[in-house]
Formats: C-alpha cells, structure tokens, sequence
C-alpha cells in the first residue's frame, strides 16, 4: 500500500489548492480524481484543427482582483504574466426570442422607489429572493434580476441564502479588476496540478475510504490501495456523503441534506462571419430551458466566437439543445462548430444552510479530516480558496 503525507480527494480548484498549500509545507500529498480531467469546474475547452488556440470557458468564467488566495498562488508558481484583460461588452437579455438590453427590461420608478432599503435590510436569515426583491422592487426582481442571479450561479437563485451570493473583499490595486488567463482559466489547473510534491491520478473511482492504523486508507475500484495520516474530502456533498460513510456516517448523513443541482452545459464556436448579433459578455434569458449563455466575446478572436449555454437539468437530448442555441445565435446547427457537452454538479443551499456546514467543521475539529468546497462560504473560485486555506491552517496546526 503506497504512503503519503496527505490524501486528497477530488481535483477542482478546492482540492488542488489546498493540496498545493499541503505539497509547500514539504509533504507528499496524493490528489485523485474520479473523471479522466483535473479542474472541475474550471473548464477551459481548447479546439483543435481549423479552431486551433481558440477556447471556450464551459464553467467558471472570470477572475477578479479581489480573488487575493487565488492571485497569490499564480504568483507562487509565476503566473502573473498569464493575465488577459477581458473586453468591456455588458450582458444581454433573451425576452421573447429577442436580444434586449437589461435596462430596457428595469422599471425606473420601481427601483428607485425601492433601492433605498438597501441601507436598512441584513442580508443574515434572508433568501435571495426576499432580500433583493425588497430592494429592487418585486416586478424588477421577478422580470430582470432573478434571472440575473439564476444565470450567476447556473440555477434558481431564489432560495439561495442571500449573504451566500456575493462575498465583499478587498481588491489588489495592482491587477486588472476582472481578467482572464491566456489559454483561458485552465492554466492555472495546469500549473497547480503539475506542482513539485504532488501526485495526481485522474480515473480514480474511489471504492472505499477506511480508519486504519496510520490514519486513513483510500481503495480503488481497481484494488490500488493508500495510506496517509491525513485525508481531505473535496468533492461534491453527493459524492462526500459517500466517502464518508464508514468513517462518520453523522458527517456523511450531512452532506446528504446539502441539495445539489445538476447542470448541463453545450459549448461551441461559431465563424465570425456568420454571426449578427453584436459583442456581448452574455446572455441571460426568461423563460428558457437554460440559465444562461456565457460569450467568449469578453477575449476577441480574429475568426471565431463562441457560447456556453449552461441547460437546467434535464434539457433534452443534444440535438434539441442544438436545435436551441443556434434560434437564439440565429445560425443554422450546422454552423456550430466542434461542439462540446460537459455535467456539473453544483451545490443548491438554503437559508439555513449555514447550521449544516457549521456542524460538519465542529465534526472534523480535532480530527485529521478536512473538507473542502464551493458550499461553505459561497460558491465563487475565490470563496473555495478560502475555505481550503482555512483548513489548511487547520490542518498545519495539527503537525
């Protein structure tokens, strides 16, 4: 059975930063990932033949100057240089089969009207849906900004607990607001996942995670054993709950009640040429079988544009999906280019949410258990960072 420092379970930007603070501090640290790809949802799909250097981002899409454990590990591994201004084009809304701008959708005097609560409501115990649709002004809040947010975090966003949606933090003056990374955000996946001290293995269905006699064993479906004195968990609440079932079945019955939602995302590119519609960062719709649809117009390329729509779960089979995108890029299906499929899972809190992941952390306290995600603090790159960072203190206090 292989030894390590650490076990690390999972391969998004959860797993693979805090095994990247784990491999600094000097220890062997094992990362597996269930898929054949490292990244999760930092997706970067790059095309190939007469598309070649061009990429799509099929999940997280923007970096922000306010992502500061995120900045700090691209300059850990010299990166900065890779950042890419992205083009200041706004989003669009798709109403009535027609591309509008979002003003043209906003009731003026209804905002107006509305707005000045933002200085008295606490966002603490409050949904989404009952804190901003006090403050935007309820037909404002049902036609333009509940799309909105469902399109920010790819699902109904009225449920979601509100101080869980947008985290304030203070910005580096010296990078760009918003940026991207030449070659789109999966240079970083490359970088952190190549790091000196770390092993990855992708295809790696874990069949059973165990207590044994130096910590923790980690089985593979395929009979490959480890063994570390230390174990992190940084999958999605599904796949956590099962990992966990013989070594805290109260910790695995948690994750159980973390709701989580399935979204199903088609990418493709399309000839310059071909399209009519102007530049845009996006489009968000109303009424539609998907949440949104993230342009690659915020980086320009010479010949090619390209669309991630993000389908709610249980959209249709491709081609009516297709069917879809190509009535709203108004294209015909065959001009979509080297399409590409991708699933997610993401995860679907309440309010109320908080007393869940609260009892988890008072659960691993003391233990060599870490878990990780994007269901703690909130669901942005930077608030998995975070939340990996601070187990990982956690973790380097227990050496």
């Amino acid at each position: 059975m292989k030894q390590f420092d650490a076990i690390v379970i999972g391969a998004g930007i959860s797993g693979l930063s805090f095994a990247n603070y784990s491999a600094a501090a000097g220890l062997n640290t094992l990362v597996l990932e269930k898929s054949g790809r490292v990244g999760g949802c930092f997706h970067s799909h790059r095309f190939d033949g007469e598309a070649a250097g061009f990429w799509l981002e099929l999940g997280a899409h923007t970096c922000y100057n306010s992502y500061q454990g995120l900045i700090g590990l691209m300059e850990r591994h010299g990166m900065m240089e890779s950042i890419l201004a992205r083009e200041k084009v706004s989003f669009k809304m798709l109403v009535d089969n027609e591309i509008k701008s979002i003003t043209s959708q906003l009731s003026f005097p209804e905002l107006f009207g509305s707005a000045w609560r933002i200085f008295t409501l606490k966002k603490e115990g409050e949904s989404v849906a009952s804190y901003y649709g006090r403050i935007v002004g309820r037909k404002n809040y049902d036609r333009v900004f509940a799309p909105a947010f469902n399109a920010v975090i790819s699902q109904r966003a009225n449920d979601f607990p509100a101080d869980m949606l947008f985290n304030k933090r203070p910005r580096r003056k010296d990078v760009i607001k918003s940026f991207t990374l030449q070659g789109g955000l999966n240079t970083v996946i490359d970088k952190l996942s190549a790091a000196a001290g770390i092993t990855v293995v992708t295809g790696a269905e874990v069949a059973r995670v165990a207590q044994g006699g130096k910590g923790y064993v980690v089985e593979l479906a395929g009979g490959e054993g480890f063994e570390a004195p230390r174990l992190v968990l940084a999958t999605p609440p599904p796949a956590s709950a099962q990992l966990s079932g013989e070594i805290s079945p109260e910790l695995s019955r948690l994750f159980t009640q973390i709701k989580v939602e399935n979204i199903e995302t088609v990418g493709a590119a399309v000839k310059k040429g071909k399209l009519t519609l102007p530049s845009m960062a996006g489009i968000i719709p109303i009424g539609e079988n998907f949440y949104s649809a993230v342009s690659r117009d915020t980086v320009p390329h010479d010949s090619y544009r390209g669309f991630s729509f993000h389908f709610k779960s249980g959209g249709g089979a491709l081609e009516a999906k297709l069917k879809r995108v190509a009535a709203v890029l108004r294209v015909k299906p065959e001009d979509l280019e080297q399409v590409v499929q991708r699933e997610s899972q993401l995860p679907s809190p309440v309010v109320g949410h908080k007393a869940l992941t609260d009892r988890i952390d008072q659960i691993t306290s003391g233990q060599k258990l870490y878990v990780t995600g994007n269901y703690f603090a909130g669901m942005a790159i930077e608030d998995c960072i975070v939340r990996s960072r601070k187990e990982y203190e956690r973790f380097t206090a227990a050496l």
